[in-house]
């Protein structure tokens, strides 16, 4: 274990704790409000650690919905996860044990995706960084997931907080990070356009977020073809 590593990874993690904080608050209320116990809120965030697939899960919960309805949900939503980590093997490929990749790869998330790859751009993979960073995320998410369902009684309107845009600030600041040349700007354009038609065109989509399936595809098509790679 390389402390100096594993210390960059923690610091690194703490803006997106700090982005967390709020969401896994309002979501341990949510789950709170919805009949869900402290312990079963908490290991929630524990076990499914995706902030979009348990709000979802609450808003099927909170409709009536069958669990099989939640799975399939989470399913569909989670599979941008399939093209993040298979983008991230060529950086962790003879770097990382495939085996202990493939246990921090749990803490894999939009955010943690963001930062881990602009680390890895510049700095070479190590699992100390991916333990500091993934590990710590994921611990901000449980205890900010644990406050909200301890204190959920005595908040009867969240959105009086004003956390609502924590979520799209912290997306905005990690794209910041990772657009570098012009390319990377004309693709993260050509995505939002994709995923904003999409929502458009076909409403149902933006419930199941399957338009940011087919950003993210429409994103990285254009990416290979503007950077002539296969």
């Amino acid at each position: 274990m390389d402390k100096l590593e594993l210390k960059q990874g923690i610091r690194d993690a703490i803006p997106i704790v700090l982005g967390y904080l709020p969401l896994g608050f309002a979501f341990g209320v949510l789950a709170k409000d919805v009949g869900m116990t402290v312990a079963q809120a908490t290991m929630m965030s524990v076990l499914c650690f995706t902030g979009a697939g348990q709000y979802i899960a609450i808003g099927i919960m909170k409709a009536g919905g069958a669990v099989i309805t939640i799975i399939l949900a989470n399913i569909l939503v989670n599979l941008r996860y399939l093209l993040f980590s298979a983008s991230m093997v060529p950086y962790l490929k003879d770097r990382v044990p495939p085996f202990i990749a493939s246990l921090l790869s749990y803490g894999l998330t939009d955010e943690t995706y963001a930062v881990g790859m602009s680390r890895y751009r510049k700095q070479a993979a190590t699992s100390s960084y991916m333990a500091g960073l993934n590990l710590t995320a994921h611990l901000g998410w449980i205890v900010s997931t644990l406050l909200g369902a301890l204190l959920g009684g005595l908040i009867d309107n969240t959105e009086r907080l004003g956390v609502g845009f924590a979520l799209p600030a912290m997306y905005t600041c990690l794209l910041v990070l990772m657009v570098r040349r012009k390319s990377d700007l004309i693709v993260a354009a050509a995505a939002a356009a994709v995923c904003l038609a999409a929502g458009q065109l076909v409403p149902a989509m933006m419930t199941n977020l399957s338009n940011l399936i087919l950003a993210t595809i429409a994103g990285a098509t254009l990416g290979v073809i503007i950077n002539g790679r296969c």
